[in-house]
């Protein structure tokens, strides 16, 4: 039983909804991406930049490179329709697997910065709002441009 067919009501359906209406408008929108992660970055750079903050958050920026490299190279491995969460290779397990370890250490990187006290709290609020946006953006990136239909052929 999936996680999703456990549960009935109108919650599910309004995000059903919500994501499909979002991913429609987006398709083919690359301006759109462009701009939410040029917010994400900023985010990013204002989390370091403010007044007695330091420049070690940005070491989270190797979880941005990295997170779609999982993605990409699991992508061969799964059917032809793409990113689908209904794909149970062990290929696409472990794609889906790495990519969560990676976004859930960049969400814990700052936190535990923060802790260390290597960070302030208000640098680490600018770090994980990043990191939402950041991360939506690839999300919504490999959600509309995955499938094979829009790769150019070589």
């Amino acid at each position: 039983m999936g996680f999703f067919q456990g549960i009935k009501g109108k919650e599910v359906s309004i995000l059903v909804d919500l994501y499909t209406i979002l991913f429609r408008f987006l398709k083919g929108n690359v301006v759109l991406l462009a701009f939410l992660a040029s917010i994400g970055l900023t985010l990013l750079i204002l989390g370091c930049a403010l007044a007695q903050y330091n420049w070690w958050p940005t070491f989270v920026i190797i979880f941005y490179v990295i997170c779609p490299i999982p993605l990409a190279i699991g992508r061969r491995c799964t059917s032809d329709s793409g990113y689908g969460t209904r794909d149970s290779s062990p290929c696409a397990d472990l794609m889906w697997f790495l990519t969560s370890v990676i976004v859930i250490s960049a969400f814990g990187l700052p936190a535990v910065m923060c802790r260390a006290t290597a960070i302030q709290v208000g640098s680490m609020g600018f770090i994980m709002a990043a990191n939402v946006v950041i991360f939506t953006t690839i999300a919504i990136y490999f959600m509309t441009f995955g499938s094979d239909d829009s790769l150019p052929s070589f």
